[in-house]
């Protein structure tokens, strides 16, 4: 699925996608100490295990089940922007998080002090919070979802933080990767955006919108390992057991 489609579908408006990536470029283009570079995310992903946690409603029951897995400090940790705050409460320090900036702010910032790097995205609907927030971070890595090339900005693929988190952690070729908190449901998980109404029901198309993006980049992901750890979830990915990661790792 192409960013084009995801636009049709969801009757997006790409002239404030494409203000919102300048914005972010122009920011940035101020903070280039701030600003990490790829060659360095590599080192930090390439060949490591990784667990990534979305904002899913199976998100802490998956969360508490892998804490008990002998090796999970050796884990690279990727959540998305709702799921840091599930981690940063039980004192989890994720090594990266995908966020468009509409996740808890306090444990996003938490995070970032504590080493953290942040991948900040750039969309229609976040330009005031990318004004207000953007600075005042650090470890940045910044993404847009259209094909303008910008200073500073990369498209690693991808829609909604959860599948974002996906496609950024393949793009730097890990060992394996461990999916939670991915339900792809209908219910919406306690950690993600408070939203009622109508939003509900865009939540939800954006949520099978995700889906669809997982699936196709893991059937074409070649020599990668990429497995579903989320209970219930409906991903057609290969599912692991708790004994299966303790055993494979």
């Amino acid at each position: 699925m192409l960013y084009k489609d995801i636009v049709q579908i969801l009757n997006l408006d790409e002239k404030k996608d494409a203000k919102s990536a300048k914005i972010l470029s122009k920011i940035s283009c101020g903070m280039q100490k701030q600003i990490l570079d790829l060659k360095y995310v590599k080192k930090r992903i390439a060949g490591k295990n990784v667990i990534i946690f979305g904002a899913g409603p199976s998100l802490v029951s998956g969360m508490e089940q892998l804490l008990k897995l002998k090796n999970f400090d050796c884990f690279v940790k990727i959540c998305a922007d709702g799921a840091a705050k599930a981690l940063v409460e039980r004192k989890i320090i994720p090594d990266f998080i995908v966020s468009d900036l509409d996740g808890d702010i306090d444990a996003i910032k938490e995070a970032n002090e504590k080493g953290t790097i942040l991948i900040i995205h750039a969309h229609g609907d976040n330009i005031e919070a990318i004004k207000r927030y953007v600075p005042k971070f650090k470890n940045l890595i910044l993404t847009t979802q259209t094909n303008l090339k910008l200073k500073n900005l990369h498209n690693f693929g991808g829609f909604t933080d959860g599948d974002r988190c996906v496609f950024f952690a393949l793009k730097f070729k890990p060992k394996v990767v461990v999916l939670a908190g991915m339900d792809f449901g209908n219910k919406i998980g306690e950690y993600s955006k408070k939203i009622s109404g109508e939003r509900v029901k865009f939540k939800l198309k954006k949520l099978k919108i995700g889906k669809i993006l997982i699936e196709e980049k893991c059937s074409q992901a070649k020599n990668l390992r990429v497995y579903d750890f989320t209970k219930n979830g409906n991903l057609k990915i290969e599912k692991i057991s708790h004994g299966e990661i303790e055993k494979m790792i």
